[in-house]
């Protein structure tokens, strides 16, 4: 095994600091995160109630939030379970990009824009597709 260099540790560390940037940057970008009991209360549920919904959940300092641009007045943004549920890729942080970064296979819109327009459908074979390798 070769050992790490000093330059290896300072890219490792930049590449860190970007990531964290990134994910600073998108819990940011559309509203913000609320906590569980926040989140089902503003959607009418009780936190019992929202464990059991298929929706984006970040782990952030230990604490279980939930980005609020799933919300849609005083419910959820309709299609969002669905598309959440039809995920082939697991990892939360990379579900969040997907929602918040433009998508060749919704004509480079974002996913969460496509939702709110009512592209459901669309969106949920997009989310299949996401993390796939091989032309859009």
């Amino acid at each position: 095994m070769q050992a790490i260099s000093a330059a290896d540790t300072v890219i490792l560390a930049e590449a860190c600091t970007r990531g964290s940037t990134m994910k600073r940057t998108m819990v940011t970008l559309e509203g913000r995160v609320l906590s569980r009991d926040e989140f089902a209360g503003r959607i009418g549920l009780t936190p019992e109630e929202l464990e059991a919904q298929f929706l984006l959940c970040l782990d952030i300092d230990g604490e279980r939030v939930y980005p609020a641009f799933q919300i849609a007045g005083a419910g959820l943004l309709p299609g969002m379970g669905t598309v959440v549920e039809a995920f082939a890729i697991k990892e939360p942080w990379m579900r969040v990009n997907f929602m918040l970064t433009g998508d060749a296979r919704l004509d480079g819109q974002r996913p969460i824009d496509a939702l709110r327009q009512g592209r459901i459908v669309e969106v949920i074979q997009a989310a299949r597709a996401y993390g796939e390798h091989g032309a859009a």
